[in-house]
């Protein structure tokens, strides 16, 4: 399968980090310059609009912008591409990464063919009941990070959206669990470098009172 051909396309969200988002388009391209790319700006009011469409006119045939007259924040930026898009899978690459090694897409979609009950590509992960990490066998549920994550969209459209929390995919996957669909493990670091927090260390996570309670609840151990 040719990185031109494969039936995935990689969704960057961007809000008010064009530098960073910029760098980690620009590094997919050394690998990837054919494959179809979305970008959507989360109502940025900075510098965000000329940066993307300058990454546009890198690959005008390939790449496209959805400009969010606000931010609808993470999980709900990447619904709406889910939604908007028509390709069997999307892989989202956050806006903070940095590609260092190609093959991971083609090997991604492979690993997602290879299972019929498939539902997320992506390094897996543990999570409480609140979004937290935790150890393997701590009572936790499987969760694959979208910083590299590869989603099969057909299923998706049957499950609770992505939504506005600091683990937005987490309600999502005990559901597709729930289902009977599977969450495979891929060493998304051998081929994706994630510096962190790129844009929470810029302008918060802006989760509002919701999501101060909910770390306040986590520290208390409920």
């Amino acid at each position: 399968m040719s990185p031109a051909s494969l039936p995935v396309t990689v969704v960057v969200i961007n809000f008010q980090t064009p530098d960073l988002t910029s760098q980690a388009v620009r590094s997919l391209r050394r690998f990837y310059p054919e494959v179809a790319l979305l970008l959507v700006d989360n109502g940025s009011m900075d510098r965000s609009r000329p940066a993307l469409e300058e990454l546009r006119a890198l690959q005008p045939g390939k790449t496209e912008i959805v400009f969010n007259v606000t931010n609808l924040h993470h999980g709900p930026a990447m619904d709406l591409a889910l939604r908007l898009l028509q390709t069997p899978y999307v892989l989202f690459l956050d806006s903070d990464c940095e590609v260092y090694q190609g093959g991971f897409l083609e090997k991604m979609v492979q690993a997602a063919e290879g299972q019929p009950r498939c539902y997320a590509v992506g390094k897996v992960i543990f999570m409480n009941d609140r979004g937290f990490d935790v150890a393997e066998g701590a009572g936790g549920h499987p969760y694959v990070r979208p910083i590299c994550m590869l989603i099969n969209r057909e299923p998706y459209l049957r499950l609770p959206p992505f939504e506005r929390h600091g683990a937005p995919c987490l309600v999502n996957m005990r559901a597709a669990a729930a289902s009977g669909l599977s969450l495979v493990h891929f060493p998304v670091p051998d081929y994706v470098r994630h510096l962190g927090r790129g844009t929470a260390s810029r302008h918060g996570y802006r989760l509002g009172l919701k999501g101060r309670i909910n770390h306040l609840l986590n520290r208390m151990g409920l």
